[in-house]
């Protein structure tokens, strides 16, 4: 059997292997492993998912009808496999292997009516289709999609925003953990959900049938994402579970005593800069004040309203600026005073700067030096 190789085909076919490829650097890779496990079906899910195109682009499907309802459709398993994925990277949720299941039991169905199919006569499967599927149940199955990749999606940021919460108030270093690429990957499967149920539209009130329908492009974009974001992510520490009892930042009055067990750890951050240390965690410093995690995270967020990063990048932000006031701290590059005030990296004492001053370092620089 002859296949077209054009622009489109020859793209798409480049994105299947890629795909195929990027599942099986997410399986060998050490770090994050029990995750990457989901991570890497979705990869190759959404590969095969891809294959449709490529039978359609390819004109395979026209040269050889046979190949309809090969079981290559497992959208019903995006949602589920992008929301175990999450739990486990930022380990706010454990799942019982019954309850994982039981998430997977539509996309099991989806998959078992695809190998009933494919396993059936040609003659049934074209009845299936002209009578059954196209009309009926292609639509609904898009429609099912939909709403599974929207309901885990809001799930999965959920969690996301709580792993956030958490790490921003037990890590003063936030450069490898941040999971921001998840972010991302939340927002092009959010767009993804929105074509399905756009084509869903199209085809019941204009009956439309895209030859290449936007939400398999956007499938590409998908797997480069994971490519990116799931192979560059370094190993995510396990997060204590009492970490995950931290107060949220709110204004709280303090009494007497708790003011001044706030003063006692402003002082011991300022007299024995422990900020200096770019991987100090709220376990390590509650531990040298011999506070408990949970009671040091609580007076940082009622008595200051900030999260314990933020109360030590403060620290860290006065530290730089009385470096670059000292003469002979000057011959030092931005970078290396930066470091010497715990951060660790360019990229986040520069955003941490801006957020903090409302200028960048380099702006402070230059009006530091013309007022001197």
């Amino acid at each position: 059997m002859s296949i077209d190789f054009n622009i489109s085909s020859v793209l798409v076919f480049f994105l299947i292997a890629n795909g195929i490829f990027v599942s099986v650097l997410l399986l060998i890779k050490r770090d994050n492993k029990k995750a990457n496990q989901y991570l890497s079906l979705l990869a190759f899910l959404l590969s095969l998912w891809l294959l449709d195109t490529f039978f359609r682009v390819a004109d395979i499907y026209g040269k050889n009808p046979n190949l309809y309802f090969l079981p290559i459709y497992f959208s019903l398993a995006f949602g589920p496999l992008l929301y175990c994925y999450t739990l486990q990277i930022t380990h706010t949720k454990k799942l019982s292997i019954k309850e994982q299941f039981i998430h997977f039991i539509p996309a099991i169905l989806q998959g078992a009516l695809y190998v009933f199919l494919q396993l059936s006569s040609y003659n049934y499967r074209h009845h299936f289709w002209m009578e059954i599927h196209k009309p009926y149940t292609y639509d609904i199955e898009l429609g099912l999609s939909f709403l599974s990749l929207i309901t885990y999606l809001f799930f999965s940021r959920k969690h996301l925003i709580k792993y956030k919460f958490i790490i921003e108030n037990n890590y003063s270093n936030l450069h490898k953990i941040t999971l921001k690429w998840l972010s991302q990957l939340h927002w092009v499967l959010f767009l993804v959900s929105l074509f399905l149920f756009f084509e869903t539209v199209a085809r019941v009130v204009w009956d439309m049938y895209p030859s290449t329908p936007l939400s398999s492009i956007m499938m590409g974009v998908i797997i480069i994402v994971i490519a990116v974001g799931g192979l560059l992510q370094s190993d995510v520490k396990v997060i204590d579970d009492e970490f995950e009892t931290v107060d949220t930042p709110q204004q709280i009055a303090l009494n007497d005593s708790e003011l001044q067990q706030l003063s006692f750890i402003k002082d011991a951050m300022t007299h024995e800069q422990l900020f200096l240390q770019p991987e100090l965690t709220l376990q390590q410093f509650a531990n040298h004040l011999q506070l408990s995690p949970r009671e040091t995270s609580r007076l940082i967020n009622q008595g200051l309203q900030v999260s314990f990063i933020d109360f030590v990048n403060q620290f860290r932000v006065q530290h730089f600026k009385q470096l670059v006031l000292q003469s002979n701290k000057k011959h030092l590059s931005l970078l290396g005073v930066a470091l010497d005030s715990g951060f660790n990296s360019k990229a986040t004492f520069n955003r941490v700067f801006k957020k903090m001053e409302g200028k960048s370092p380099s702006e402070f620089i230059n009006e530091s030096q013309n007022t001197h």
